[in-house]
């Protein structure tokens, strides 16, 4: 995946997302993938690790699942209301 599609991807981010991947990204988490269209048809990112934080009380308009895929993805924080989805990839550092 080329950095411009990565880009443009969390570009479209707004709202509670958003701030989570900046969260994310400062305590040295990596994107892995971004996508558009699947499974949500705004952004969706994969992280190369796990959550380094709980956000689940700071942000209670998203949607938190514990997957546990090693085929897909181990965890996931979904915000349906802005159509964006945050995921740590199934080949995630613990």
């Amino acid at each position: 995946m080329s950095m411009t599609t990565k880009k443009r991807v969390i570009e479209k981010l707004k709202g509670p997302l958003k701030e989570l991947l900046a969260k994310e990204l400062e305590a040295g988490n990596e994107i892995d993938t971004a996508e558009s269209e699947w499974p949500r048809k705004r952004s969706n990112i994969w992280l190369k690790q796990r959550f380094h934080n709980d956000y689940k009380e700071l942000y209670p308009s998203l949607k938190y699942r514990y997957l546990g895929d090693p085929r897909n993805w181990i965890e996931e924080y979904d915000d349906p209301e802005n159509e964006e989805f945050i995921a740590v990839s199934a080949s995630a550092k613990v």
